[in-house]
């Protein structure tokens, strides 16, 4: 009976700990210039996680058409990923002078969001708390892509697309 009990409870820590690692990633950040001006911030594992898979020679070209759908698209992601706080910080950097802050969605054939990326201007990075930095890349895997934007085929199977948060606050 003991047996049992102890059982279910190293269970129960293990899912804990399990649903904690999905919702609480741990991020790292890389300079992209020798200033410290930009910064790109993904999950800690990314290169191991995905290195392999997101290869340039991968990667779905866009069709021709539909530009005015994936517009759409990036507005409506947009208003879903800038909550009032994100949008107060996004607004005190520009009054301090500007910055960027974009968002690369990367999706497989059927439109599921893989991971997000963001690449910001310095002077987003050193007001972003991380707690809603997790929440943003929770929000962003909970949107769908429509994989018809596209040319998905059997060389090209995972597409990129970018969303300028920025010049939408």
């Amino acid at each position: 009976c003991k047996f049992r009990v102890m059982k279910r409870i190293i269970m129960l820590l293990g899912i804990c700990f399990c649903i904690s690692g999905v919702y609480a990633q741990k991020f790292e950040a890389t300079p992209l210039d020798e200033q410290g001006d930009v910064y790109e911030v993904k999950i800690r594992q990314f290169n191991k996680l995905f290195g392999k898979w997101f290869t340039a020679e991968r990667v779905a070209e866009p069709t021709d058409g539909d530009v005015a759908q994936r517009s759409a698209w990036r507005d409506s992601c947009a208003v879903k990923l800038l909550t009032p706080e994100l949008k107060e910080i996004l607004k005190e950097a520009a009054d301090k002078g500007g910055g960027s802050f974009w968002i690369a969605f990367y999706c497989d054939s059927d439109g599921k969001i893989q991971t997000v990326t963001f690449t910001m201007s310095s002077s987003v990075y050193v007001n972003l708390p991380n707690k809603i930095l997790q929440e943003l890349y929770r929000r962003a895997m909970d949107i769908v892509m429509n994989p018809g934007y596209y040319k998905f085929d059997g060389e090209h199977d995972y597409a990129i697309d970018t969303i300028e948060l920025m010049q939408r606050v």
